[in-house]
């Protein structure tokens, strides 16, 4: 980090004084250190220390009242004083007029009143007071002379600095042509899959009528007409989707000189690209298989085929929900100038969901396509409980149909066993017959049911294979997303970490509601194979940081342990101690998880929690061996502790 000379302390109401004392020390050729409100932002931030520590004169400036907020142990402006008091730097109080000193001082702030301050009451007195301040109470010295040879050159930079702004800006401007030719790609394919969606809107409510109707209807000849009446509609629609739709299945093709300048806002191309394709992949797959599926439930409405219509239709809300969010987030990196089509579409499409924000961040729409995803798949595993059901029901059914052909062998044996005569022997035989041929008969239309049944379940089963390729691709997606690269800092690795981890914890809550429910989950997406992924991202992070392993490996069992819902999915994690000094009781890897009896998820509920409670016991887990063991402290304890959120 740079160093300077001087430090200016101030509050936001004598930021103009402090402003024009740094503006004249500056001119006067020293460095000054004033602009501070970056880094006062979050936690305090060990470079604003660093500054501190690292100059020789520190300026606090003193307008009336300037020390009252400094009993609070969190203002900045006491933390900046008694950090500077601590290191022994020059301390010079510049009072403004109107200032005087509070009594009692703020606790270690007590020797600030002792230091020789200067009074800057007036514009007259101003002048003097700063020549005063650079004649004797600084002990910087002045780069003034390094300041002149440094003139011409900045000079010189800022001309190239002025050249590279033109062609920046030229190629900026050019950009803005670029980006609004691939939004507007986006925007018809998202147009053209809003068709497919008001369509499907159509339909469901010309279904819901069939279906009640269907089911309450008993007169064969006005069921036909019913039939009849929903497969022309299902045409209708068929014909209506397929002349309006232009989207083309083929990629888009962007140059490599289009790639730059959509790159310039942060634009991945390549993402781009897949548009006509996953708009394409919405049609075929609504053509292909949901309107032949509505169909061969119109021919044959009986209780499985109309549940499957239910579920699919159902389904069909929440891809389509899943699709739009997706589009957002592509749509979200794009300038404002470049969405004028978006904007005027996005007015008509009525079938999306209006609660889905423009220009949110990623982990924004990703939620919302996880939480689509999971309503998907309990749907789809309601839906097998159902197959199985009838699965069941068949096996019965067919185990009826092999106990009437024992009895019916049975029966045979029997009476032929009971015959004296010919003509007994005729009569009963012609009886036998005539019941024989009745059974056989029953027999014959009860295994074309069973067949019937069987040729169901098994195109239920290919359906749900295929929504679940649906499902795993999007679990891929997510994977390729948190991959950790080498080019990403440690703490944007960590950030990717805590989002799989979110996905680790959805997945484990899903199984576990369904198996409340004593419904069997049929993705082939576990929490094992995400734990995997999980210690995988862990194990990269460490190759990369190897100093991080005393908390990689705890990090690793907590989310092992979140995988077999045996831990709460909440906790932060010990990294570091101030300047790597033993702590009395914590140690790297310890997690935090409660304070004064309160969970906490994150950081920020520790803060609150402190804020709420003051000091107060803190429990956390330890691991020892292969298991975490219970611990507790008190946090007057802890000292200056580096934490890192284990959760999203």
């Amino acid at each position: 980090m740079k160093q300077y000379d001087i430090f200016i302390s101030y509050r936001r109401s004598s930021y103009d004084t402090a402003n024009l004392i740094a503006t004249r020390l500056k001119s006067a050729g020293y460095s000054v250190f004033f602009d501070m409100e970056a880094l006062r932002s979050g936690k305090f931030n060990e470079q604003l220390f660093d500054v501190i520590d690292n100059c020789k004169d520190f300026l606090v400036v003193l307008p009336p009242n300037a020390l009252d907020r400094c009993v609070n142990e969190d203002d900045w402006v006491r933390k900046e004083v008694c950090r500077a008091i601590a290191n022994k730097k020059n301390i010079v109080p510049v009072m403004l007029n109107g200032f005087v000193w509070p009594n009692p001082m703020p606790i270690g702030m007590e020797e600030l009143c002792n230091y020789q301050a200067l009074t800057a009451t007036s514009t007259e007195y101003f002048d003097m007071a700063m020549e005063r301040l650079q004649q004797r109470y600084l002990k910087s010295k002045s780069h003034l002379f390094l300041r002149r040879w440094m003139k011409y050159l900045l000079a010189t930079v800022a001309s190239l600095l002025t050249i590279l702004s033109i062609v920046w800006g030229v190629l900026f401007y050019i950009s803005i042509d670029v980006c609004t030719k691939y939004a507007t790609c986006l925007t018809q394919d998202a147009s053209a899959v809003h068709t497919i969606a008001e369509q499907n809107d159509k339909l469901q409510r010309d279904w819901n009528v069939f279906r009640t109707a269907i089911v309450r209807e008993h007169d064969e000849e006005k069921i036909m007409h019913l039939q009849q009446d929903m497969l022309m509609t299902v045409d209708f629609i068929e014909k209506n989707i397929v002349q309006s739709w232009k989207v083309d299945s083929v990629d888009l093709k962007i140059s490599d000189y289009h790639g730059f300048l959509l790159s310039l806002h942060g634009i991945n191309s390549e993402e781009i690209k897949l548009s006509p394709s996953i708009a394409t992949m919405y049609y075929s797959d609504y053509i292909a298989n949901d309107l032949e599926r509505i169909r061969i439930a119109v021919k044959e409405p009986n209780t499985l085929n109309l549940r499957a219509v239910d579920t699919f239709l159902e389904i069909f809300t929440h891809s389509k929900n899943s699709y739009y969010a997706s589009i957002l987030s592509e749509l979200s990196n794009f300038p404002k100038k470049s969405l004028s089509t978006f904007n005027e579409l996005n007015k008509l499409w009525i079938h999306f969901p209006k609660e889905f924000l423009m220009g949110g961040n990623r982990a924004y729409y990703e939620d919302i396509i996880i939480s689509e995803s999971k309503k998907i798949e309990l749907l789809l595993s309601e839906y097998e409980s159902v197959l199985n059901e009838e699965d069941a029901r068949m096996e019965d059914l067919q185990r009826q149909t092999d106990k009437m052909e024992h009895e019916i062998n049975k029966y045979y044996n029997d009476i032929s066993k009971k015959i004296d005569s010919t003509a007994s022997v005729i009569q009963t035989a012609q009886a036998i017959d005539a019941y024989e041929k009745d059974l056989q008969h029953e027999l014959a239309l009860r295994r074309e049911k069973v067949n019937a049944k069987h040729v169901e379940v098994k195109a239920s089963r290919a359906e749900l294979e295929e929504l679940d390729k649906q499902y795993i691709e999007t679990y891929e997606s997510l994977k390729k997303k948190c991959a950790i690269d080498e080019s990403d800092d440690q703490w944007y690795m960590w950030g990717k970490i805590r989002r799989w981890g979110q996905y680790l914890n959805i997945i484990t809550d899903s199984r576990k509601q369904l198996d409340a429910q004593g419904v069997r989950s049929t993705s082939s997406i576990t929490p094992d194979i995400v734990y995997a992924e999980m210690n995988s991202l862990l194990t990269v992070y460490q190759t990369y940081h190897p100093e991080s392993k005393d908390y990689v490996t705890p990090a690793k069992y907590f989310f092992k342990e979140v995988s077999k819902g045996k831990r709460e999915y909440a906790g932060v994690i010990v990294f570091a101690f101030k300047d790597d000094a033993q702590h009395p009781v914590l140690k790297v890897g310890d997690i935090i998880t409660k304070y004064a009896g309160n969970t906490i998820k994150t950081y920020d509920d520790l803060k609150d929690a402190y804020k709420k409670y003051g000091n107060a016991k803190a429990a956390f887990v330890r691991l020892e061996g292969k298991e975490f063991t219970e611990m507790s402290l008190d946090w007057e304890e802890t000292g200056i502790v580096g934490l890192l959120d284990l959760t999203e």
